[in-house]
């Protein structure tokens, strides 16, 4: 009877009984199409024999998808055998995908506040439909308000959403510290998850500020918890220096005699 017993549990539960095969974990999983979208997909039994399935957030395109598989399986790696490796992938996949909604929020935040604007320039142009007196004329700054006050700008109080969303669409080449710091006051996310093909606002920064700002717009993004990677330093390294040539060579420029001629007065008979 045990004899039986044990014949019936390997047929149909030979993971009872004798190892599986373990797989790659670098060969894990594949991509798949669902629901007109792409998504990574990894199955595996676990050591019970639990049929278990990690997906990966839906993507637009294959190669989204496929990179996300990439990012799931290197996770793996680091796991000091199998079992822990599948575990580290599973919290990999839900970073992921914890991170894709989160860009999908700031996303759709950006397209409605872009839509407002839209509705309030219409409201705006109906306004002046009459010809009437425009507003920016009747809040011209009278003599008793000082000029810091006429041009200091009155700024929204934004969420958190709200102001990761404008940090995503600010541009440090027409930007100020100050509009840095409003933003980052009400909360932006300085390490927000990137679109495809963008750089995180800290290399915004360093590579695309005044020379004027830059390092103050650096000091901020830091204090307010950016992360810098050791390729931002290098990064900041070389735009100092970039600096420092500039200034030597406007120094250089604003030195030379503009109105030397160096043919003047010496005349040569050929």
């Amino acid at each position: 009877m045990c004899d039986s017993a044990q014949i019936i549990a390997t047929s149909f539960a030979p993971w009872l009984v004798m190892p599986f095969a373990k797989a790659d974990l670098a060969k894990l999983g594949g991509t798949e199409s669902h629901k007109g979208e792409f998504r990574a997909h990894l199955q595996f039994r676990n050591e019970k024999g639990t049929n278990i399935n990690i997906y990966g957030p839906c993507r637009t395109t294959e190669d989204e998808a496929q990179k996300d598989l990439d990012q799931i399986r290197a996770a793996g790696s680091i796991g000091r055998n199998r079992e822990e490796g599948l575990k580290i992938m599973e919290a990999e996949a839900r970073r992921i995908k914890m991170s894709a909604e989160y860009q999908s929020q700031i996303q759709q935040t950006i397209e409605r506040m872009a839509s407002q604007e839209i509705i309030d320039e219409s409201d705006y142009e109906d306004e002046r439909s009459d010809h009437s007196e425009p507003e920016w004329m009747k809040e011209y700054p009278s003599e008793e308000e000082s000029p810091e006050e006429a041009l200091q700008p009155t700024r929204p109080t934004l969420t958190p959403l709200e102001a990761t969303a404008e940090l995503t669409r600010f541009r440090p080449i027409h930007g100020k510290p100050s509009d840095l710091k409003h933003l980052l006051e009400c909360k932006a996310d300085p390490n927000m998850p990137l679109k495809l093909g963008d750089i995180s606002p800290l290399r915004k920064v360093m590579s695309f500020a005044a020379e004027r700002y830059v390092a103050q717009m650096r000091d901020l993004l830091l204090q307010y918890g950016a992360n810098e990677s050791d390729k931002d330093r290098e990064r900041w390294d070389s735009r100092q220096q970039a600096d420092i040539a500039e200034k030597i060579m406007k120094n250089n420029y604003k030195n030379i005699d503009k109105d030397y001629n160096p043919w003047s007065g010496n005349e040569v008979d050929f």
